[in-house]
Parts: C-alpha cells; sequence; structure tokens
C-alpha cells in the first residue's frame, strides 16, 4: 500500500470520529394529526414550530424556515434510449427571523431546545418571474401562474387515511413542503453551507374558479356534436340520420381539503338528440348511456408555449408526454325517453314569435347533413355525473411543465328494427371543467359576524414575503437533465422596501 493510500486511509477515519452529529430538527404544525399529511388550501395559514436541538454545543450563522413548490417532469425520448426532464420551484416563502431571537452568540448549546414558530399562507397566484418562457397564447401566462394542486403522490392523494390514485403517471410531480435548515457560512467565503436540514410534506388544493368553455381545436379527440346514418339491419338500407349534441356541463366542485361530502351527484349533463327520417320511419329504440370520465396529464420537459392538445405531433418525438387514465362512471338504461314529432313548419312559427328560445332546447342540434325533409324527431337525455370514491381528483390546471384536464366520455346505444350483430352506438367526448371550493371565506365571515368582502380577504392573507428560489433541494436522477432556467430569477431587491411588511411569525 503506498503512502499517499495510507495517509488518506487514516484521514478519512479521523473524520468519522471527529466529525460532529448534525442538528435534529423537529416540524410541529397545528392541527397535526398522527399518521396523517395536513391539506391546505387557498388563504389558509400554515402555522407551525420548528424545534432544534444539538449533542454538541454548535456554531451556525442562520435558520432558514421555507414553504416551498416544486415540479418535475421525466420524458421517455424517442429519437434515442433515455430520459429527459426538467424541474421548477415555482414558489418559496421565506420565514423571516428577527436578529434578537437568535441565541448570543450564534451557537446552539448541547442538552436546549431551540423553538421557532412560523406563518405561512397559501396564495392563490404566483410571481410573473415564474413564467418568462415564450408563449404562444394570450391567456396562458395567467393559467401558468395561478397555484397547481398536490400531484402525483399517493400519500397525499387524499386526507392522508387511505391511498387513494390521483390518476398521474410517475413521470409528473408537483409538492410542497415545509423546510427548515440550519446554516454556517463557509471558511472560504461567504456561501452558507446546510449543517442539518429536514422537509415535511404537505398537501395543497387550491381553490379554483370556473374558466370560460373550453375551445375545441379541429381534429381534437373531443367531440360535442356527432351524426351518424341509421340502418335497418347489417347490409341493409338506411331509416335515416341520428344526431347527438351536447354542450360543456358545468364544472365539477370539488369540496376543499378536510370536508365531507355533502351529497354525490356533481353535475349533470345533457345530450341532445335528434333524428331526421328519410321517408316516414319512426325513429330507433334507445337502450344504455355509458359514461366515463378520461384524466389527461400532460407533461413537458420544456414549458409549454399553449394549451395542451392531444392533437398533433406525437409527444415522444418533440420531448413531451400525455398519461390517459378513463375511469367508469355509470351504465344506465334510457329506454323511456320519448322522441318528440317536430317539423320544420313549426319550428318557424316558433322563431317567430320566441326570440328568448334556449340553447339547450332539444332541437339545438340542428338538422343533418342529409336532412332534406319536412318532419324529424327529438329527445333529450339528462346523466348524472357521481365521482366514485376509489379515485382522487385534483381541479383543472395548468403550469409551465404539465397539465390536467378532464373529458366525458358518453355512448349511447340504440336498436332498429332489424337484429344487429353488433349494437349500434354514438358516441360524445364533452370537456368538463374541475373547480375547487372555498372554505376559508365562510369560516372567517362566520367567526367575525360581520360581512366581508373576498377582495378584503385577497388583501389581508396576502403573502408579503416572497422570495425567489436561486437552487434545488433535491438532486435529479442521473439520466434527467434539470432546465434552471425555469427557476424564477433572484428578485429580493424589489421587495427590500417591503421589509416591514413581511409576515410575521404566530405569536
Amino acid at each position: 500500500m503506498s503512502a499517499t493510500s495510507i495517509i488518506s486511509s487514516g484521514s478519512e477515519t479521523l473524520d468519522a470520529w471527529t466529525r460532529r452529529s448534525p442538528p435534529k430538527i423537529r416540524i410541529d404544525l397545528s392541527g397535526q394529526k398522527p399518521g396523517l399529511v395536513n391539506s391546505y388550501t387557498t388563504a389558509e395559514s400554515i402555522d407551525g414550530t420548528a424545534t432544534i436541538t444539538v449533542e454538541q454545543d454548535t456554531r451556525f450563522d442562520s435558520i432558514e424556515i421555507v414553504f416551498e413548490g416544486t415540479s418535475r417532469t421525466i420524458v421517455e425520448r424517442a429519437s434515442c434510449p433515455g430520459r429527459t426532464g426538467s424541474q421548477q420551484v415555482f414558489l418559496k416563502l421565506r420565514q423571516p427571523i428577527d436578529e434578537t431571537e437568535y441565541p448570543a452568540p450564534r451557537v446552539l448549546e448541547a442538552g436546549r431546545s431551540y423553538q421557532y414558530p412560523f406563518t405561512f399562507v397559501v396564495p392563490d397566484y404566483l410571481l410573473p418571474q415564474v413564467c418568462t418562457h415564450a408563449k404562444n397564447n394570450a391567456h396562458i401566462e395567467r393559467s401558468h401562474t395561478l397555484l397547481p394542486p398536490t400531484l402525483g403522490d399517493p400519500m397525499l392523494a387524499s386526507n392522508g387515511k387511505t391511498l387513494l390514485d390521483d390518476m398521474a403517471p410517475d413521470m409528473a410531480q408537483i409538492a410542497y413542503i415545509i423546510r427548515v435548515s440550519v446554516l454556517k457560512k463557509q471558511q472560504n467565503g461567504n456561501a452558507l453551507k446546510s449543517l442539518g436540514a429536514v422537509a415535511k410534506k404537505i398537501r395543497v388544493i387550491p381553490t379554483v374558479d370556473e374558466e370560460p368553455p373550453v375551445e375545441i381545436p379541429p381534429n381534437s379527440s373531443l367531440c360535442t356534436r356527432k351524426e351518424k346514418s341509421v340502418k335497418r339491419g347489417t347490409l341493409r338500407g338506411k331509416l335515416g340520420r341520428l344526431v347527438a349534441a351536447s354542450s360543456q356541463p358545468k364544472p365539477i366542485q370539488l369540496l376543499p381539503p378536510s370536508c365531507e361530502p355533502k351529497d354525490t351527484v356533481s353535475t349533470v349533463a345533457t345530450v341532445n338528440l335528434r333524428f331526421d327520417p328519410i321517408a316516414d320511419e319512426k325513429p330507433p329504440r334507445l337502450g344504455s348511456m355509458t359514461s366515463k370520465l378520461r384524466a389527461n396529464t400532460f407533461f413537458s420537459s420544456s414549458p409549454w408555449e399553449d394549451f395542451p392538445s392531444s392533437t398533433g405531433m406525437p409527444f415522444a418525438q418533440i420531448g413531451r408526454g400525455l398519461y390517459t387514465e378513463n375511469v367508469h362512471l355509470s351504465t344506465m338504461c334510457v329506454a323511456s325517453a320519448q322522441w318528440t314529432k317536430q317539423s320544420t313548419n313549426d319550428s318557424l312559427r316558433r322563431d317567430s314569435t320566441d326570440s328568448s328560445s334556449s340553447a339547450g332546447s332539444v332541437d339545438s342540434t340542428g338538422p343533418s347533413s342529409e336532412f332534406a325533409g319536412n318532419t324529424y324527431y327529438t329527445a333529450s337525455v339528462v346523466i348524472p355525473i357521481t365521482l366514485p370514491k376509489s379515485k382522487a381528483f385534483v381541479p383543472t390546471f395548468h403550469t409551465c411543465l404539465m397539465s390536467r384536464t378532464y373529458a366525458l366520455d358518453l355512448s349511447l346505444s340504440y336498436h332498429t328494427p332489424a337484429a344487429n350483430v353488433i349494437t349500434p352506438t354514438i358516441s360524445l367526448s364533452i370537456p368538463v371543467q374541475f373547480t375547487s371550493q372555498t372554505k376559508y371565506a365562510e369560516s372567517f365571515k362566520s367567526s367575525l359576524g360581520v360581512t366581508v368582502t373576498q377582495e378584503e380577504l385577497d388583501e389581508f392573507f396576502h403573502p408579503r414575503n416572497v422570495t425567489s428560489p436561486v437552487n434545488f433541494t433535491d438532486s435529479p436522477a442521473r439520466d434527467v437533465v434539470v432546465d434552471v432556467d425555469l427557476a424564477p430569477p433572484e428578485y429580493s431587491e424589489r421587495i427590500g422596501a417591503r421589509a416591514s411588511r413581511t409576515v410575521r411569525a404566530a405569536n
């Protein structure tokens, strides 16, 4: 053995004997229940205490307590084997600690416990510096600066009582943590080195309001109107043309975290039907309506320049991915739905006397492409949408690296006079939004016993201390490329004038 190797081995042994044990850090959140993960929504305060103990007297310079939100994506490359991905720290709030709260001198004494309370308020918007990439849509920046929900962790998919699937792939994750670090300046400069750090996961489901109806691009998998020829049977002539149409239903409103559901029906979808006979044929007899919910998770290694769509170039060719999961909702018999005979003359008379006809009326489907007669039939089917309790759902959202959208797939079967080998069906795929209700505003109003506007609440709970992330806490996989350009730039100088307005710890 060479002398160099002997010296090196001896140094490592000496370091192992003389190395100080790291500080022990414990994070306690208010309202924490054993075995459960705390959940929060917009405008709620995250209150807690960081407790630090050491086994030996330890010199330090500062203690950092941050509330951090990160997103990570991994995409399989199609052109060559391997993976690429990105990581973005989109939220970083720092708890200010006054100089008088530190021990003097800056030494943590063995056998003593040091407690530092903290308070963070869950914001509803992110800073504009989070989304600085190129954009092809004027509305994409607003969507990318809304707070996204926790995604991709089965332990955080619900209230922590049971493991639920939020239908996200392993390649896409959004996480929130409270991290406490004990820092010390390095001898060769002013850079801070971590003597010890602990992070605690929390679940965040922000309040999400209803957005305008989704615009369906050409050649999209979404379809709100379809028409189909109705045949007498296999290899036989046509009876007429069947048209099915529906509009985007009201959003499915998710309850805030930790709230028990009051009912099971989330929303309803209405399918309007029209049958245009060739001559005097009767409309087909309706069978059953099957409804499924399709959850789409879009993810990418580079920022999305527009709202994602499943059409166009295969995602694997451009460093993007799409994970889809279908959830069966219900199969209901609709044979009792009644067809109503209509005529074009009646429609003209109604239009001339009633200018306020509803866009959702049963004849809003419009005539089929082959309609040339005077008589047609209409019907309407209402489908209640009930979410299963075996899955966890998050609101519809869009970020720079990933998106979650939903669609209702409705399939209607019908029967013709002659027997068919396969029961014919007509299908629609309708976009549906998932929103999340607010709970803190009502509880705050009731506790005060006064009327408080939402604007006043937003101003009251607006976080004042916001700092930009400059590095990542966790190292990505070795075969994942981290795009550090996605992190917002340092802008602590911009908020220096607001130091007096920083969020203070709870007394």
